[in-house]
């Protein structure tokens, strides 16, 4: 028979020891939480009447090559239309001085986004209804699309993303840069999974 001799507090020695690793196993968790990306700036809207909810990505800004004279955004939603059926949108969003004027996007497919050189038409009702002066000197408009998840997804998984919004005024022409991809990417993953 083998018999073990545990001087007196030996085990609180080890219970405490045990409850330090366990302390900074948990710190080590947390502080890794905290390291990762941050994710798209999302709002959630839930309507008090129904409980129904919407969550949009905004702020998802496409720098321009060059000197620019207007702003463009291309953001996402999922809006839902009841408990368990949502509906997914993309939102382009223009912004530029009084003098440069409004894009004026009409109705129909002028939302082309190119992903790794397949284009994806999109269709709207346009700004027609949407557009206003911002500010002082500032016009702005925006047009909505229904989209599917699978497109959004795709957009989500591409590596290279082309945004061409065409209006009566011009086309605009924009690229995704990394930061854009990233939050259509988490985007994607926490609502059109």
């Amino acid at each position: 028979m083998l018999a073990t001799f545990c001087p007196a507090g030996a085990g609180l020695l080890e219970e405490q020891k045990m409850k330090n690793y366990l302390a900074l196993i948990c710190g080590l968790v947390l502080v890794a939480g905290c390291a990762s990306d941050p994710p798209p700036d999302v709002t959630t809207y839930v309507d008090q009447g129904t409980g129904l909810r919407t969550d949009l990505m905004g702020e998802n800004l496409l720098e321009s090559k060059g000197p620019t004279r207007e702003l463009v955004w291309l953001n996402a939603s999922r809006v839902y239309r009841n408990f368990t059926d949502a509906q997914y949108y993309l939102e382009a969003q223009y912004m530029a001085r009084d003098e440069a004027g409004f894009l004026e996007i009409p109705a129909g497919e002028t939302l082309t986004i190119t992903i790794d050189g397949q284009p994806l038409k999109f269709g709207g009702t346009g700004s027609s209804n949407m557009r206003k002066p911002y500010k002082k000197e500032l016009v702005r408009e925006v047009a909505i699309y229904p989209a599917t998840r699978i497109q959004l997804q795709k957009i989500a998984l591409a590596k290279d993303v082309k945004v061409s919004i065409r209006g009566n005024n011009g086309l605009i022409e924009r690229e995704f840069s990394k930061e854009n991809q990233e939050r259509f990417r988490q985007f994607v993953t926490r609502f059109a999974l």
